[in-house]
């Protein structure tokens, strides 16, 4: 294979995998007390996405249950039980969140979910 063809498959291979969100992460944070939730995303470190999902949060009990590079999602039911999860798509990560809350409460939902920028 000539440089050049191999420089033309690189190209191609980069253009055809998906957009990920190299170095940065996002972060979602749960009161237990409340249920109330707090989304940090874009961030450089994972301390940053996680003090700031924390603040945005807004209850004295708040702490980042998720922390991702990717795509997050945290599902709350009865009784402020809750999963979370992460994942490569916003879908899937739904998906394991409210079959993991599922497994302590019932009606469960989505309350947070996104993707960094690029994910």
């Amino acid at each position: 294979m000539s440089y050049r063809i191999a420089a033309a498959f690189v190209f191609t291979v980069a253009l055809a995998a998906p957009a990920l969100a190299d170095g940065l992460f996002g972060a979602i944070a749960f009161s237990p007390s409340t249920g109330k939730v707090g989304a940090g995303w874009n961030f450089a470190t994972k301390d940053e996405a996680s003090a700031d999902s924390v603040s945005r949060c807004g209850v004295g009990d708040c702490s980042a249950v998720v922390v991702f590079p990717n795509c997050g999602a945290v599902a709350v039911g009865d009784g402020f039980g809750m999963g979370f999860s992460a994942d490569q798509s916003v879908a899937k990560a739904e998906e394991t969140a409210l079959a993991n809350c599922s497994g302590y409460t019932a009606n469960c939902l989505i309350v947070q979910s996104f993707c960094n920028e690029g994910s």
